[in-house]
């Protein structure tokens, strides 16, 4: 099998960054939630910088993207990232890609100087856990996840 290469992502690359989360969102089968524009997306990642992206690619040819966005620990001051979104397309997974690019990726944040990177999985994802646990990672507990709409944050500022 040939090298996998990984390299941050350009502007030049929004529509392939988009065609591969709409690839997530099939995964995931959450088609319906992909409510986000080729604009948007090209705003929040490439003139705003909200957060780093990330192309895989295998002889020339794209296999994957990963974006994180970096969050900070209050109680150890350390700044960590957030791993939104780590995905390789279908054809490829099996072959050993997934944990070298999950590798290269978690690189990148090292070198951007984070002290720890964090994510999480949807509970019926089991491939995606058990791959998770062979990478030696901690599942945590202990937390329960929420979320507000913009619509729930503009209720609760009034």
């Amino acid at each position: 099998m040939n090298k996998l290469n990984v390299r941050k992502a350009t502007k030049e690359d929004i529509s392939l960054l988009f065609d591969l989360i709409n690839g997530l969102a099939t995964y995931e089968k959450r088609p319906g939630y992909m409510t986000g524009t080729k604009q948007e997306l090209e705003y929040w990642l490439f003139e705003k910088n909200i957060a780093s992206s990330f192309i895989a690619e295998l002889d020339g040819n794209p296999v994957g993207y990963a974006i994180y966005y970096p969050i900070f620990g209050s109680f150890s001051a350390k700044g960590k990232v957030h791993l939104e979104d780590i995905f390789i397309n279908e054809e490829y997974r099996g072959k050993g890609l997934g944990k070298e690019f999950f590798a290269k990726v978690a690189n990148f944040a090292l070198n951007d100087g984070y002290s720890g990177m964090e994510w999480s999985c949807l509970d019926w994802n089991t491939p995606s856990i058990n791959f998770y646990n062979k990478l030696g990672a901690n599942e945590e507990t202990g937390r329960v996840h929420f979320d507000f709409s913009k619509q729930q944050m503009k209720n609760i500022s009034k």
